[in-house]
């Protein structure tokens, strides 16, 4: 059952065989992240082709070169693996913009928060296909949300950013949370 080596969608070079409908798959000689990784890899595609109402666990797991099983041992369903790349997207966008900031002048708060806007509107605009395909979606969460900084990190970074300031005396915020969710709403209203 074994066949020789085959070069999967992540460029790994390891063992495969034949599974479930004669598909090639690796065995388990990877790390869990990098499997993880795969996964996450095949769907983005997928979702980027077809949106997420084509996205199906058949063709992930053929795509990342991995038997069905292995799909279930890193996601309960198709929608854990959507929440998985709306939460990866998000992450993206605030590890780079927390990189972005931290080559600023640490005193700039208001260069600091006009960076932080640029950026968001930038990085969506540069995303927006795949943006749009993992959030606006029929069966998507509740748009009512996605500004809330206790579960969306992104927004969550604003806060920190406005709560620092006000601290700093650049801002006089008394609710800094608040006007995070506001100045989140207006850049995610004028990115779309």
């Amino acid at each position: 059952q074994c066949g020789g080596d085959h070069i999967g969608p992540s460029g790994h070079n390891g063992r495969v065989r034949h599974g479930e409908e004669g598909h090639r798959v690796r065995q388990r000689t990877e790390a869990p992240e990098r499997r993880r990784g795969d996964l996450l890899g095949a769907a983005r595609e997928i979702v980027l082709e077809k949106g997420v109402a084509g996205l199906t666990v058949d063709e992930v797991t053929a795509r990342a070169a991995v038997a069905k099983g292995t799909f279930y041992l890193y996601f309960r369903s198709k929608q854990q693996l959507v929440a998985a790349l709306q939460d990866h997207f998000v992450d993206d966008l605030t590890a780079r913009q927390r990189a972005e900031l931290d080559r600023l002048d640490a005193g700039d708060w208001m260069g600091r928060l006009l960076h932080w806007m640029e950026s968001s509107i930038s990085g969506y605009l540069a995303h927006a296909h795949l943006h749009d395909a993992l959030f606006h979606h029929p069966g998507s969460h509740d748009a009512a949300h996605e500004a809330d900084p206790s579960i969306n990190a992104h927004a969550a970074a604003l806060v920190e950013l406005l709560t620092a300031g006000t601290a700093a005396g650049a801002f006089a915020l008394g609710d800094p949370r608040a006007a995070a969710i506001v100045l989140y709403n207006t850049m995610h209203g004028t990115a779309d």
